[in-house]
């Protein structure tokens, strides 16, 4: 049975979805570097984070991720500010339950208005609106989890409304010389293993990134990212799928998932549970 702490956050209301009218018209430093946070184009409401203040131009405190918020006190969930560790500031969602701070680095629903099948370059930086529906950017995701160890935890509802979650014990997306590859942990949870189980056809583990302008997969035959669309760590080509219209998690449901949802969080047994 699902714990609380996973039943409320899955219960998070999305709000709209901004949709770029081009995959290749991504914000020039220009257009944000008033507030100086690198990805604030995903952002509609910059009065929406919670620890910024647009007068100032600054946040209160910068951390490395929503966990270490999280420690300082910050128990609300919603936007931040954040600095990871050779990183610009970053605006990200986070999840305040379960005795920690998790950041959220993907979003997606079966009714969402964002296509997915957009280039390399839309996939680094990130897309979509980050209250919603959205991408974080595999350059903020590489330097996330390369600063501190984290877990991954990936929520899927079902279309019967069935939430189960997959967790690995470790979570790395390499830098992009190595085209982001994925470096899972150990699996546990009751959505089953789609990513990296050896009884599976594709192994999604230790893949590089792909896209269709981008494509790094190992099957010969096809482009995996270009016949199937979205950006993903594509074997040959997939067994779970959450970047796409009709997601898919094999183990839990055939490209009728409801929604997706990832968040990761640094390894640590702390918990300040009052």
């Amino acid at each position: 049975m699902m714990s609380p702490s996973i039943w409320a956050l899955c219960g998070f209301i999305l709000v709209g979805v901004w949709i770029p009218g081009s995959a290749d018209q991504l914000p020039k430093p220009n257009d944000y570097s008033e507030f100086g946070i690198e990805n604030i184009h995903l952002v509609k409401n910059v009065s929406e984070i919670l620890n910024f203040h647009p007068k100032q131009k600054m946040a209160v405190v910068y951390t490395r991720d929503c966990d270490e918020l999280f420690q300082l006190g910050h128990t609300e969930s919603g936007l931040y500010v954040i600095r990871p560790e050779g990183s610009p500031k970053l605006v990200v969602q986070c999840y305040m339950y379960d005795c920690n701070g998790w950041t959220v680095i993907q979003r997606n629903s079966h009714n969402t208005e964002i296509t997915w099948s957009t280039v390399w370059t839309s996939y680094k930086y990130g897309f979509g609106n980050i209250e919603s529906d959205h991408w974080l950017g595999n350059k903020y995701i590489n330097l996330l989890t390369t600063q501190k160890l984290n877990k991954v935890r990936i929520i899927l509802t079902d279309s019967n409304g069935q939430t189960r979650f997959a967790e690995y014990d470790t979570f790395h997306v390499k830098e992009e010389n190595d085209q982001y590859r994925l470096r899972l942990g150990a699996y546990s949870g009751d959505a089953g293993d789609s990513m990296s189980s050896s009884s599976l056809k594709n192994l999604h583990d230790n893949m590089r990134f792909s896209t269709h302008d981008g494509d790094h997969d190992r099957n010969h035959n096809v482009e995996c990212a270009d016949d199937f669309g979205g950006g993903w760590w594509y074997d040959s080509c997939y067994d779970a799928q959450l970047n796409r219209k009709g997601i898919h998690w094999k183990t839990h449901c055939d490209h009728n998932c409801k929604s997706s949802l990832i968040v990761i969080k640094p390894v640590h047994m702390r918990c300040h549970r009052a």
